[in-house]
């Protein structure tokens, strides 16, 4: 019963220490959405050269997902994620003392490459600490990390505006972040093992204590990453993840922009009006962990149903955006809260079934990848369209790409029920 207690209370100070790191991550990651219509002003840019910046972090975060992913299997995860997050701070701080576009683009890309290094290894070290039977719950409650995130970062960044020039709001969220890593470092183990845990106490555990067998710390042999690409759907949920990522950056990363031009609101009003997205956001994540249990913990389903509700968001954008604020504000919020919900099946749920093959940071990567590359898409066509023909044809680019992004699942659960019963890898 004792070690019952002490390893409850780790995989609390475990969820706690990840929880933390995440929502640091966020903090100097989206700050940059507020700080946009400011930067834009003084540095006298158009909506096309803005979106560089955006694209420059979300394609090169995608690609550092999938080499980080592959490389948090074969490290120490709580070594590379405190790097990851210092580095990322001091990126910020460099930021905020640039003002040509070029070291813009490129600082906030390299921005990208050390963000890279949190997810996978993330979810690497929760699989370590939890059975399978927890990672449902483990996956929706880490969802919240990035909804805090947001609110911190939207919530500094827009206190710091009211007040300061807009390289404050990279400065500050900079000294937080690393005030954050140094509380990761402390709290965090890779695995029970390192916090005393021994393999001998674990199967005592098991069997007297009712713990589950995940928690034995076996040396799993990794299937080659291309074996479980070529036997599993993992190509069309990663065709899906593009499309969700499509969608979520583009709503936080132009919805500041987005709102001044089309309500006309004010830098301070409108930084007010845009924390309904993270709260919307919240909601949209219980959704879907309440309608994934509906569902009976079908989380393909739940994806399916959350992108179509995004695409009907995206749709009433169309219809709406000159009709009434406070709708369009809820439109534009439900878009996002949609794919939002299904973010924790997509990146935690999904890639923690892969534990068995050693791939579980690998195929969070892989995912990553995937929803990232969707970003970098979403920030080039976003600025872009935006300066040539307005946003309404932005929010048909929202509505097509979720539906989209509906029918690649829904492939996905045609081929997994065909192949039932078969030896495919995995679902």
């Amino acid at each position: 019963m004792v070690m019952e207690k002490d390893m409850k209370k780790w995989q609390i100070r475990i969820f706690a220490a990840c929880f933390i790191a995440y929502t640091a991550a966020y903090i100097c990651r989206v700050n940059i959405s507020v700080a946009l219509p400011s930067i834009q002003d003084a540095l006298r840019l158009n909506s096309t050269s803005i979106g560089l910046i955006g694209t420059s972090f979300f394609w090169i975060y995608a690609i550092g997902q999938l080499v980080n992913g592959y490389i948090g299997d074969r490290v120490n995860s709580r070594t590379f994620i405190f790097i990851g997050l210092v580095v990322s701070a001091v990126l910020n701080v460099l930021f905020g003392f640039s003002s040509i576009l070029i070291i813009l683009v490129l600082l906030w890309g390299a921005n990208g490459i050390f963000q890279s290094m949190l997810w996978g290894p993330i979810v690497r070290t929760l699989s370590n600490w939890y059975p399978s039977r927890m990672h449902n719950s483990v996956a929706f409650g880490m969802s919240f990390s990035l909804i805090i995130g947001y609110l911190l970062a939207w919530g500094i960044s827009g206190l710091v505006l009211a007040r300061l020039e807009w390289r404050w709001a990279f400065w500050i969220p900079a000294g937080i972040v690393l005030l954050l890593a140094c509380v990761w470092y402390v709290m965090a183990r890779n695995k029970p093992s390192d916090a005393g845990f021994s393999d001998v106490h674990l199967v005592r555990h098991e069997n007297g204590e009712g713990i589950d067998d995940d928690y034995i710390e076996t040396e799993t042999e990794s299937v080659p990453f291309w074996k479980l690409i070529k036997g599993t759907n993992l190509l069309f949920i990663a065709f899906t993840g593009i499309a969700q990522g499509m969608i979520k950056d583009s709503v936080s990363f132009w919805s500041p922009k987005l709102l001044m031009d089309t309500q006309n609101l004010t830098l301070i009003l409108t930084v007010g009006v845009v924390l309904i997205i993270p709260v919307l956001n919240f909601i949209g994540i219980i959704f879907a962990g309440w309608l994934n249990r509906l569902l009976k913990y079908k989380e393909k389903m739940t994806i399916l149903l959350l992108m179509l509700g995004s695409c009907i968001s995206s749709l009433g954008l169309v219809f709406l955006i000159d009709k009434s604020a406070v709708l369009s504000v809820i439109l534009i919020a439900g878009a996002s809260a949609f794919v939002f919900g299904a973010n924790p099946a997509m990146t935690a749920i999904i890639p923690l079934s892969y534990k068995q093959y050693g791939r579980v940071s690998s195929v969070a990567g892989f995912i990553d990848f995937s929803i990232y590359l969707g970003s970098g898409l979403a920030g080039a066509f976003t600025g872009f369209i935006v300066d040539s023909s307005g946003w309404n044809n932005v929010f048909i680019m929202w509505c097509l790409i979720s539906f989209l992004g509906a029918v690649s699942m829904g492939v996905s659960l045609i081929r997994e029920s065909r192949h039932a019963g078969s030896n495919t890898l995995a679902g």
